[in-house]
This record gives C-alpha cells, structure tokens and sequence, in this order.
C-alpha cells in the first residue's frame, strides 16, 4: 500500500483539471476564428484597394479633398 493519494480520491483537482481542459479549446478555437475573420477582412481591404485604384477612385478623392484620404 502506498501513501500517494489517488487521482480518484481528489473530485475537485479533476473538476479543475477538465475546466482547464475545455477553457484552453475553447482560447483556441477562438484564436482560429479570430485569424480566419482576420484573414477575410484583409483580403475584403485589399479588394476594396486595389477597385479603388483601378477605377480611378483615389484620384478623385485626392483631387476633392486634397489628399487627405
């Protein structure tokens, strides 16, 4: 006989254990959400760039408001 305790015997480290457990998947799914709206929102930004350059856009804007755009 040993005088370890058991995991068995300790509810509550276990309880804490599998808490921590779902909060990290939990950080971690997130963090993939978080990148992929990041990854979206960049493409959408150098979508809208790149229309904006191509059909003159800036120019006008930089002619109207003194190229404060």
């Amino acid at each position: 006989m040993t005088d370890e305790p058991r995991e068995d015997e300790h509810p509550d480290i276990d309880d804490a254990k599998h808490a921590v457990q779902q909060s990290r998947e939990r950080a971690e799914q997130e963090l993939r959400q978080a990148r992929e709206r990041a990854r979206r929102m960049l493409g959408l930004a150098d979508r809208l760039r790149r229309l904006r350059e191509e059909n003159g856009f800036h120019q006008l804007f930089e002619e109207a408001f003194g190229g404060r755009g």
